[in-house]
């Protein structure tokens, strides 16, 4: 009696090598990117944004308000920060001892693919501590699928402690190598 043989696509080694071809095409695309920008400084809002520039080769683990992190396929621009927001829903309720955080940023995809810019990227940490997503507000939870050159504007809304000394907002840049840049919020 002859042994049957499997098709290809039903060996595990097969899988592997296609999880392993995926997984460098998409490395490389990332890298062939283009790393230019065109975020521009907003003279309207009362920002500072005398050190919002950065050369391409310094690297920065901390980004305030008017700076902009870029790599090779993404531009994030923190545009403003109100630490008091009072905008949100009337009905809404704000935890006792809390405050609501908005953040405005701007992406802009400078790579040669598409790039997905989400709300749903962004976590806020006050003093170490993980801080809830407040949705009680119309244009919370954006997401963008940007094609290359294109741009968004988008919000995320906290509920953070009023008397936490620190508070950061970290953005996933990368979901497979789990890269992070940080906008200081205080």
């Amino acid at each position: 009696m002859e042994k049957e043989k499997k098709p290809i696509y039903k060996k595990w080694w097969f899988w592997l090598i296609i999880v392993l071809l995926v997984i460098a095409i998409g490395g490389s695309t990332q890298n062939n990117s283009s790393s230019k920008t065109s975020l521009t400084s907003d003279t309207s809002s009362n920002v500072d944004t005398s050190s919002a520039t950065t050369s391409a080769t310094e690297k920065k683990s901390v980004y305030n308000v008017g700076e902009v992190y870029e790599n090779s396929y993404i531009a994030i621009k923190f545009v403003a920060l109100d630490d008091n927001f009072k905008g949100y829903n009337k009905y809404a309720e704000v935890k006792n001892g809390c405050k609501v955080i908005k953040a405005d940023f701007e992406f802009e995809n400078v790579g040669s693919t598409d790039f997905l810019a989400s709300a749903y990227d962004f976590d806020c940490y006050a003093d170490g501590y993980d801080c809830e997503d407040f949705w009680s507000v119309d244009d919370s939870g954006f997401s963008s699928n940007l094609s290359s050159g294109k741009k968004t504007k988008g919000s995320v809304y906290y509920q953070v402690p009023i008397d936490a000394s620190e508070i950061s907002l970290e953005y996933e840049t990368n979901m497979w190598s789990n890269n992070k840049v940080v906008f200081k919020v205080k």
